[in-house]
């Protein structure tokens, strides 16, 4: 193409340099010396124009490899933070003032929270702590009784008990309180509710005044 190019314009030109003798011999020879030179010079573009597509690949190739890098460096980070942000959950709330005439099996709403990573984690409307992610949790709750009260309270996960604790004044003298505890480290799945409800024993009161809590903590993630 750049030697079909070249011809058409160089012909004009070859016509008014030739010699007015214009041998036949002459022509021939100043043919051939320029059909050679655009012949050097269509190769030497085209060796040219090759070499520049080679480089253009050899560029896009490692411009592709450096995208796919950033791109695996960047999930990555995104999953170290991931992993740092789901492995800080904790909360802990307590009841500011005293429950009465509570049922069995009603959800305490301990309705002061002290600590709360998420908004989501432990919801004082329902008394309801989600687990936001699979894993070991150590969970823990007092529940405090007045003088001659007695409550048990039990902690669910999903409805299903878990563990229990009595407190009992019962026997006591006036002016006597008394509270129970317990803390067990459980297997929470993400999304699970956990919450502490009374028992079927007691009289229905749990004492306030920041002496009821209720608290979780994640111990490490899993899935």
């Amino acid at each position: 193409m750049y030697f079909g190019f070249c011809l058409l314009v160089l012909i004009p030109l070859i016509s008014a340099l030739l010699p007015a003798k214009n041998n036949e011999d002459a022509v021939i020879n100043f043919f051939e010396h320029k059909y050679e030179e655009l012949k050097a010079l269509v190769d030497d573009l085209e060796s040219k124009l090759e070499s520049t597509e080679g480089m253009n690949i050899e560029y896009a190739d490692r411009l592709t490899s450096a995208e796919k890098l950033i791109k695996e460096l960047s999930d990555i980070h995104d999953d170290h933070k991931r992993a740092f942000t789901d492995s800080q959950v904790a909360f802990y709330a307590k009841l500011s003032g005293s429950l009465h005439g509570l049922s069995a099996h009603q959800t305490i709403k301990f309705d002061e929270i002290v600590t709360n990573t998420s908004a989501s984690l432990y919801d004082t409307a329902t008394g309801i702590f989600t687990a936001p992610v699979s894993g070991m949790y150590v969970i823990s709750w007092t529940a405090n009784v007045n003088y001659k009260q007695a409550q048990a309270t039990e902690l669910t996960v999903n409805d299903v008990v878990k563990a229990s604790a009595y407190a009992d004044t019962a026997q006591g003298g006036d002016g006597d309180y008394g509270s129970a505890s317990q803390t067990v480290v459980l297997q929470v799945n993400k999304g699970e509710k956990v919450l502490v409800r009374t028992g079927t024993d007691g009289n229905g009161d749990v004492h306030g005044a920041d002496y009821s809590t209720f608290s979780a903590f994640l111990l490490f993630p899993h899935a």
